[in-house]
């Protein structure tokens, strides 16, 4: 089974004559008998290139081919032209888009149908001067695209039927959209799981606390236990971002950060005395062990 004379010379079907010649040129050195004289595939090769560009270089072979494959003569000639080829696309997203989806609308740079000659190719008998005898012509046109919730970054989006037309009439190939994620300055994304770091007043931290936490979605309460130290993480089911995987929503995971008081007065440095007094501690006394290097 031949090959598809396009990927043959490794450029798109929407190439022009000078990039079919160039395409040529590359490969036809790149693989030519006098550089690889004992090696029988690139002879080959070399065949197969020299008849895709014996094709694509003539405007009128090449307008049969696209019209009807390799196939020109046989029962399986194909009714219209050739698949477009897909448009690869890069969308910047904030992280707010992320959490909730959204839809954009993307200005895409693509070959559409030539309205001059109706994809034909041909206008008043000739060749249609408005798209070169291909059917097809460059146009930018907006195309809307919905964003499921929780999209990474470097994920991306098929758009089945918005790519490239088709030379004469033939199908859309597809849009692909990859997408940007902007750094949040309060959430960090870890795989499917959403990180943030909350501080607490020593105060909570001693006695407990209920204390009102952002989310993507909005906010929860987070119950803290008396006696939670610095560093402690907490996770709060269900409230990160949407699950691409599945459905149900990622986990948010707080860490917390204990604040001390700053400026004591005398007073207060009193009070902190006789808190002191009240519950003695000694948190290095461990450290006793291991005085002099001994393990």
């Amino acid at each position: 089974m031949r090959r598809d004379y396009y990927a043959v010379l490794e450029i798109t079907a929407t190439a022009g004559p000078r990039e079919v010649r160039q395409a040529y040129r590359r490969l036809a050195r790149q693989y030519s008998p006098d550089v690889n004289f004992w090696d029988t595939q690139a002879r080959v090769l070399f065949e197969e290139i020299a008849e895709a560009y014996r094709v694509l270089s003539d405007p009128a072979a090449r307008a049969m081919y696209d019209r009807f494959g390799a196939a020109v003569a046989g029962d399986d000639a194909l009714p219209a032209g050739r698949r477009g080829e897909d448009v690869h696309l890069v969308v910047e997203l904030g992280f707010a888009e992320v959490a909730r989806g959204t839809r954009v609308r993307l200005d895409v740079p693509r070959f559409s149908p030539c309205a001059d000659c109706d994809a034909s190719g041909v206008a008043d008998g000739a060749r249609c001067a408005s798209c070169y005898g291909r059917g097809v012509r460059r146009a930018v046109e907006p195309v809307e695209v919905a964003i499921p919730g929780g999209m990474d970054a470097g994920s991306q989006i098929r758009v089945a039927g918005e790519g490239h037309a088709g030379p004469f009439g033939g199908p859309r190939g597809d849009l692909l959209v990859s997408t940007r994620v902007a750094e949040h300055p309060f959430f960090r994304r870890k795989g499917e799981s959403i990180h943030c770091e909350v501080p607490l007043s020593v105060w909570e931290a001693l006695r407990g606390a209920r204390i009102r936490v952002p989310t993507p979605a909005g906010e929860a309460v987070l119950v803290v236990p008396p006696g939670t130290t610095g560093g402690q993480v907490f996770r709060l089911r269900g409230q990160g971002l949407p699950k691409l995987a599945g459905e149900g929503t990622a986990d948010l995971y707080v860490t917390v950060r204990v604040e001390m008081p700053a400026g004591l007065d005398a007073r207060t440095h009193e009070l902190v005395r006789e808190l002191e007094r009240l519950m003695p501690m000694d948190p290095r006394a461990g450290l006793e062990r291991y005085r002099g290097g001994a393990a």
